[in-house]
């Protein structure tokens, strides 16, 4: 890729947030280029395409295994209730594995989806979900407040590097206030290729904002693979 490529992918991304994987995935391709030459190009790419896979499903996995082990810890009798914000492929991944698990956590896990305005993304989020169900944004924060969620889980368009925070779609940051402020443990998810280590903060369009890192409880990216050092 050219300088004037790169340029506009990273204008690209400092726009749209969602598209930060693209454009680390254009720059890491760039550069293996670069190091090993143009005769690699077809086993760069598969290569670059394999680690999106890969890293999606790491994800999926930490988020999975953590939720479990707060379901686990709290051994409800009854239900977990399980909150969502937006629509995101990884948490409609880690949910529906969740409530694949077992016939006893499907009985007892329960995914509800804040309607995510605007955009209303969280209706079509409870399509996607097995049994989940959606309410309005803030009748979904006053069942946080009330206590009526175990955990809130969203995913993340973008993570600033050195825990300078997330950049989700607008409202997250409200959410995790409630969450903060009602002691119900919030998780932001996201693989590796959301990692943005340039000095300019994405988030410049409406929909997007930033949300301080510690209003999470976790922010889950997973650790770099010992195999790519």
């Amino acid at each position: 890729l050219s300088e004037d490529e790169l340029s506009t992918a990273q204008s690209i991304a400092i726009l749209r947030p969602s598209m930060v994987p693209i454009v680390n995935a254009m720059n890491e391709f760039d550069r293996r280029i670069k190091h090993e030459g143009y005769g690699q190009i077809e086993q760069v790419k598969d290569e670059l395409l394999k680690s999106l896979t890969d890293e999606g499903n790491r994800c999926v996995e930490l988020g999975y295994e953590l939720v479990m082990n707060m379901y686990k810890s709290k051994a409800p009798s009854t239900e977990f209730v399980i909150g969502t914000f937006s629509r995101s492929s990884t948490l409609k991944s880690i949910l529906q594995r969740i409530i694949e698990s077992s016939d006893d956590v499907s009985a007892k896990v329960r995914v509800v989806c804040s309607q995510s305005t605007p955009g209303d993304e969280g209706i079509l989020m409870a399509t996607d979900i097995t049994g989940a169900s959606c309410l309005p944004d803030e009748e979904f924060q006053q069942q946080v407040i009330d206590g009526k969620m175990d955990v809130v889980i969203v995913g993340a368009d973008c993570v600033l590097s050195e825990g300078n925070g997330v950049v989700n779609k607008v409202g997250s940051k409200a959410l995790a206030s409630v969450c903060k402020q009602a002691g119900v443990p919030i998780i932001s998810s996201a693989d590796r290729w959301k990692l943005w280590s340039d000095i300019h903060c994405p988030p410049l369009e409406d929909i997007f904002e930033l949300i301080p890192s510690e209003l999470f409880d976790h922010v889950l990216v997973p650790k770099e693979d010992e195999e790519e050092r």
